[in-house]
């Protein structure tokens, strides 16, 4: 397999990894096709014996509670070399470095203190699962390092690193993550602790000692013309693409109700790693050979939008803007309401970009938890319509 390919489904792996550097295959199914890279036609019928044939690139296990397969890229030692790191700090095109990567951390403890340091938010969703606490701080933490090494920010003096985390403490104070070099693990960072400047732990001293200059927070948003939605400018969706790539996010009850009699539609439950990829592939045949079903979501949803532009008239903060690590940049988010029973509930998010001709075009369509994590991104979302107590995760 040539090194093109290899480097793409790293990228597709790395994007849906958990803090504890491991990725779902049942995430990243969908994924591999849209991105044109279909493993039946390298001779597997699932992924985990695909993944097991590539066993220079990637590492194999099995998750103890579920008992589904998880994958992780495998990478060389990297230096713990000072100068190189600094000549280095930026990830090659089409790669992306994680924390775990870069730095031995344990990220539950680290996440834990990062939590109980910073202004207080709520950082999980309606339910709580207390083998993946802190949901949606761990993929904050997760995100913001990537996006802080796409754009230099991390910065590196003597022996110590050090990034802004974008969190700030009760007095608004800023907080810094330090790291020393890593003298016994592959990785070449040592995580030491999170600080606030100033303060009097040795993660402090280590931060105000070595950096005349505190690392600067991640930035999002380069034109605030961007994030504020226009009502007045035209929309573009391709609907039946939409749709059908991102079938395992739209909403259940939803397709229960147009495949009713024809599909067995499943809940997220009942699915699982070994019929994941069969299951949608016949849903989204299923569809694609019944385009009058096909075509009663698309108008739903078409119907969903203009629900969701009068709302964004009535409130602009409707309209929300979050970050889209795939392509670095920053798209808007409107909610799009699909349960017949129950009108007010907003079911997924629909995301939007302005083209340069001053037109929006619908990218991709979010869950709920999703559009919360990669909102909170930018900022603490501040709407009546994606609050983080009302989402239900899977």
């Amino acid at each position: 397999m040539n090194t093109e390919r290899i480097s793409r489904i790293k990228e597709i792996v790395s994007q849906s990894m958990r803090e504890d550097g491991w990725t779902p295959m049942s995430t990243i199914g969908l994924k591999l096709i849209a991105q044109g890279i279909d493993v039946k036609e390298d001779g597997f019928v699932k992924l985990k014996p695909f993944f097991e044939s590539l066993s220079d690139h990637f590492i194999i296990s099995i998750d103890e509670q579920s008992r589904l397969p998880l994958v992780k890229c495998s990478y060389m030692t990297a230096t713990t070399s000072v100068p190189n790191i600094k000549k280095n700090s930026k990830c090659k095109k089409g790669e992306i470095m994680h924390l775990t990567q870069w730095a031995n951390i344990n990220q539950m403890s680290a996440i834990e203190t990062l939590k109980n340091m910073a202004l207080p938010e709520r950082w999980t969703y309606s339910v709580e699962d207390k083998n993946y606490p802190n949901p949606i701080l761990a993929k904050y933490l997760k995100w913001t390092f990537v996006k802080l090494m796409k754009d230099d920010k991390i910065l590196y003096s003597n022996d110590y690193a050090s990034f802004n985390t974008g969190l700030v403490d009760k007095f608004y104070k800023p907080i810094y993550a330090v790291f020393d070099k890593n003298k016994f693990n592959k990785q070449p960072w040592h995580f030491l602790d999170f600080c606030v400047a100033g303060s009097s732990t040795v993660a402090a001293r280590k931060l105000t000692d070595n950096f005349s200059h505190l690392p600067e927070r991640a930035s999002y948003i380069q034109n605030y013309d961007d994030v504020i939605y226009d009502t007045s400018l035209p929309v573009d969706v391709n609907w039946e693409h939409i749709i059908l790539e991102n079938i395992d996010r739209m909403p259940t009850e939803l397709l229960r109700q147009v495949c009713f009699g024809s599909f067995e539609v499943l809940d997220q439950s009942q699915i699982r790693d070994n019929d994941n990829s069969s299951y949608y592939d016949e849903l989204r045949n299923f569809l694609e050979s019944n385009p009058m079903r096909l075509s009663i979501i698309s108008s739903m949803m078409g119907m969903a939008v203009e629900t969701a532009k009068h709302r964004v008239a009535w409130n602009y903060k409707t309209a929300i803007p979050v970050y889209y690590p795939k392509d670095d940049s920053v798209h808007l988010i409107l909610p799009l309401a699909l349960n017949i029973n129950e009108p007010e509930e907003i079911s997924i998010a629909l995301v939007m970009t302005k083209t340069p001709s001053g037109r929006y075009r619908a990218v991709t369509i979010f869950t709920l938890d999703m559009a919360y994590s990669n909102a909170r991104l930018v900022t603490k979302p501040s709407s009546d319509w994606l609050i983080a107590e009302s989402i239900n995760s899977l």
